[in-house]
């Protein structure tokens, strides 16, 4: 039979192995905690530390432009200043033009021409696998009513290249949209039904674009019937005009579908389609 002494002392050593054994496991579990958190906090783009990030990151791939790069890009082609000839237009594209920034204006009036697209520019096969940071920019010129495209480098900051065409219309952004609405807004036959429209089935005023759910598109003057459309609209290509698509937040439309608006000369016009 054991004495009581040996059973004591078997306990104790049971006991220091299973204190031992709760610490260890204990340490490796804070570990795993602590790498899990670290990890979900960076998946989750905490910073690393206190000090501010760069306005644009040049991403380590070649594929689809991050949002902070599609800013950057676009800030770089608005505000870029070329001398005549410092950036060669492509093939088949209009070189009339002197290529300057200065006068450039947005859908809104404003200075610098209006941004449409940012995408990276395809690489060909043999091309390196060195980050690309180069970036596309597409551009409308409402005071030339022209489609501008800029290759920018987001690393030096500089446009490499630029170029102009004319009769080219790629689809409106969601801010034109809505500028489009401000010119049907300001116009007295067209505004107050849009207004009416609104309040009879909200209960609320119709004040600001952001109210409503926009789509648009493109128009050009050969879409009109009759010689009368055809002439309202007659310098739709050539000017940068659109076609609304309105609905209310409840998914109710609102009729604009024979409302077109031209954005170069701020008016609108209804016609037959």
């Amino acid at each position: 039979m054991r004495d009581n002494a040996t059973d004591r002392g078997a306990d104790d050593t049971r006991g220091r192995r299973h204190r031992r054994w709760r610490v260890s496991a204990a340490l490796g579990l804070t570990a795993v905690l602590a790498g899990g958190g670290i990890a979900a906090l960076r998946a989750a783009g905490s910073p690393a530390s206190d000090a501010p990030e760069p306005a644009a990151v040049v991403a380590p791939h070649s594929g689809r432009l991050t949002p902070g790069e599609s800013r950057e890009a676009s800030r770089i082609a608005i505000d870029a200043v070329t001398r005549p000839g410092a950036a060669p237009a492509r093939s088949g594209q209009d070189t009339k033009k002197k290529d300057t920034a200065g006068g450039e204006r947005n859908a809104a009036g404003g200075s610098g021409a209006e941004p449409l697209d940012t995408r990276r520019p395809p690489r060909p096969k043999s091309a390196s696998s060195t980050p690309d940071s180069r970036a596309e920019v597409q551009l409308y010129d409402y005071a030339s009513d022209t489609l501008i495209t800029r290759l920018v480098d987001l690393r030096s900051k500089k446009v490499l290249d630029s170029a102009r065409q004319h009769g080219v219309q790629p689809p409106p952004t969601l801010a034109e949209a809505r500028e489009a609405v401000k010119v049907v807004l300001a116009d007295r036959r067209l505004g107050p039904g849009m207004r009416d429209s609104y309040t009879s089935q909200t209960g609320k005023r119709l004040t600001s674009p952001s109210q409503l759910r926009l789509q648009s598109m493109s128009f050009l003057g050969s879409r009109a019937k009759g010689v009368d459309g055809a002439r309202k609209v007659s310098r739709c290509g050539e000017h940068r005009c659109v076609q609304l698509f309105v609905r209310l937040p409840d998914g109710k439309w609102i009729d604009t579908s024979r409302i077109v608006i031209d954005l170069s000369a701020r008016r609108a016009a209804v016609i037959g389609l």
